[in-house]
């Protein structure tokens, strides 16, 4: 049986949309919090399935597992809070490390929340330098839940489906080797993945980027190879003669007048360059002369095992040369895994948010509660990469109640210690 789900953008769910979200829940094996529990947010899961797949059976399975992994990171990281920061608390905002625009209380023709920002003043060697990998992406995680929330407040008002139309002013904005390499590193492309179409899917589309230079269609065209179907429909280019394509469904009394509208109230909050001497140093000397030095060969993963008898506090830094996957899993007491030296991930409570990490300029420092007792995993991986190798210096520790605390080492063993993370 081939789909037939599809619901645009500004209706209703349809009865077969919503017969296709009800088998996708009987599918989920990980629990889904009332804070994020609606038809629509299944739905935009289907949607994204549905670009990759025909049959109805396969659209289910996609769409079910996607979500399955959604909702372990949602419980990672708490993404089911009440208490989620809007623009104004979220860090990446509040140190103008990105440009920022405000969600509008006004929408195009299907529903569509309108979002605009430019792009003349962001500077992605500023974020590089500035914070922990882990830490744009978190804060990144909060920006999209504080967007999703927006979202789900217009589909709750509206009983239609929503989302973010997002139209980006490329007008000034220059390209630098440092962007360069962020978009054919793979890193623009992974960031795109991780938010757009696996934890995200159909909340920010399209994404309209309008004033754009000839020259952006070279790494358009880098990032595209890159990305799964579907990201023409998501990304799309825009020169200067961009106001027939916005008109179509969006009033000119809702666009700003810096782009040809009649808005004088709709403003943006530019980014600001941090200056190279504020550029993060590393500032603890012990630590750095006693890291531990591994590989990660291509195509492997390295687990750090833990065997945890009552609640500790396990605490890490680390740099690397290149970027590794990193988290931290809870197996439990018992194990399913007949492949100890590797097991699966996926069969594993994801306790730390699994991230592509790069610590070579801003090395990686933070810790997790491990509340239960049983089987941990540490966990640094190298699968992507087919040939390189990473290599990692390492620095774990745990600490109880009682203000133990020891260092872990990458084979697991632990050892007395002053050092304080």
């Amino acid at each position: 049986m081939t789909k037939t789900t599809y619901t645009p953008f500004g209706l209703p769910l349809t009865d077969e949309a919503l017969k296709i979200v009800n088998e996708v829940r009987l599918k989920l094996t990980q629990p889904i919090h009332p804070n994020f529990d609606t038809d629509f947010n299944i739905y935009r899961f289907v949607m994204s399935a549905e670009r990759t797949h025909k049959k109805e059976k396969e659209v289910i399975s996609s769409a079910a597992k996607a979500l399955n992994n959604h909702l372990r990171y949602r419980k990672a990281m708490d993404l089911d809070s009440d208490n989620i920061p809007n623009f104004d608390k979220n860090p990446i905002f509040q140190k103008r490390l990105m440009p920022r625009g405000e969600i509008l209380d006004k929408c195009d023709d299907h529903n569509r929340l309108l979002w605009y920002i430019e792009y003349a003043t962001i500077t992605v060697e500023s974020i590089a330098h500035s914070i922990q990998s882990s830490e744009a992406c978190k804060y990144q995680f909060l920006q999209f839940e504080y967007m999703l929330r927006q979202v789900m407040k217009q589909e709750a008002k509206t009983g239609k489906l929503s989302s973010l139309r997002h139209i980006v002013d490329m007008n000034g904005y220059e390209i630098n080797p440092f962007t360069m390499v962020f978009v054919t590193s793979g890193t623009l492309a992974y960031y795109s993945q991780l938010f757009h179409f696996e934890n995200y899917p159909e909340l920010v589309v399209p994404v309209d980027m309008v004033n754009i230079a000839r020259w952006i269609h070279v790494p358009y065209k880098l990032a595209k190879s890159m990305m799964p179907a579907g990201f023409s429909d998501k990304f799309r280019l825009h020169d200067s003669h961009f106001m027939k394509t916005l008109n179509e469904d969006i009033h000119v009394d809702d666009i700003p007048t810096s782009l040809g509208g009649n808005d004088k109230e709709i403003q943006f909050t530019g980014a600001q360059k941090v200056d190279p001497t504020d550029y993060w140093k590393p500032t603890n000397e012990k630590i750095l002369e006693t890291l531990e030095s591994f590989h990660i060969p291509g195509r492997k993963t390295r687990h750090i095992t833990l065997n945890v008898t009552a609640p500790k506090t396990l605490s890490w830094y680390y740099s690397t040369d290149g970027d590794v996957y990193f988290g931290v899993f809870f197996e439990g007491e018992a194990t399913n895994n007949n492949e100890e030296n590797d097991p699966n991930l996926d069969n594993m409570e994801m306790v730390y948010p699994w991230l592509k990490i790069t610590a070579k300029l801003v090395h990686e420092r933070d810790q997790v509660t491990l509340t239960r007792t049983g089987k941990y995993h540490i966990v640094f991986c190298n699968k992507h990469s087919w040939l390189s190798r990473r290599s990692v210096e390492f620095y774990g520790q745990i600490s109880d109640a009682e203000g133990i605390v020891k260092r872990v080492y990458s084979d697991g063993t632990t050892s007395s210690t002053e050092i304080r993370i």
